[in-house]
Parts: C-alpha cells; structure tokens; sequence
C-alpha cells in the first residue's frame, strides 16, 4: 500500500482571499442581523449571535459539506484532511473554527513579537489548492 501524498500548502497570499471574504460576510451579517433585529432586542446581542451564527455555518456545515467555506470555495481552495484527502469531519471543522477565535485574539501578539506562527493543520486539516487534489 503506497502512503498517501499530501499536496503542498496554499500559498499564504492566495489564502488572503478567503480570509477577508468570510470575515467580511460574517461582519456584515452582524451589522445588518443588529440592524434589523436589533431593536427589539439588544443590538449587540443579536449582531454577535448573528455573526456567530454565519460563521459556524461557513466554517463547519458548508466546510463538512462542500471541503470549504464561501472564501476558500471562491479563491479555489479546499480543506482536506491530512490522512486521507478526504472533506473534514463535524469535530476536526469545529476543532479548526474554535481555534480560529483563538487565533484572532493572540495575532496581535505574533504580529508585534515578529512570530511567523501560523494555524497550519489544525485538527488534522490543510488548506489546499482544489488544483492539487487532481
């Protein structure tokens, strides 16, 4: 049995592309979830609650679904599991988009330290160029 190959990271300028579409779409869907339900209820429980919201469904159901959220779909890009190229699983993509928030809160920190510490293969999954799979 031959060992599976996994192909090469995507670029860190071609993964820039989905990193501000799906940051772009959940924030808009705060703004616009706190603008239309807001005022019944507290603006900024709704708009967090709605941008939670879409980016769960981005980043888990439609990456479980599809092998990548709306950004990485768009750019050409998939996530893949390490072990055997297949479309993640429900924990290894809630295992990433947890980790996300995380990641969100210390790059700051990197930024400022000089680190080149990136979030490659959380959970057993990697970014890849849908042209690699083939």
């Amino acid at each position: 049995m031959t060992p599976i190959e996994v192909p090469p990271l995507a670029s860190s300028n071609r993964r820039i592309v989905p990193i501000w579409t799906d940051g772009l779409l959940a924030l808009g869907t705060g703004v616009v979830g706190g603008e239309v339900f807001g005022r019944t209820i507290n603006y900024w429980i709704v708009a967090v609650g709605a941008l939670l919201l879409v980016s769960f469904c981005n980043h888990v159901i439609l990456t479980v679904l599809a092998g990548g959220s709306i950004g990485k779909l768009i750019s050409g890009l998939r996530l893949i599991r390490t072990t055997d190229l297949g479309k993640p699983g429900v924990g290894q993509a809630i295992h990433r988009w947890l980790w996300g928030f995380f990641y969100i809160l210390i790059s700051p920190v990197l930024i400022l330290s000089g680190s080149d510490v990136d979030h490659l293969d959380i959970a057993g999954l990697r970014i890849v160029r849908k042209a690699d799979l083939r």
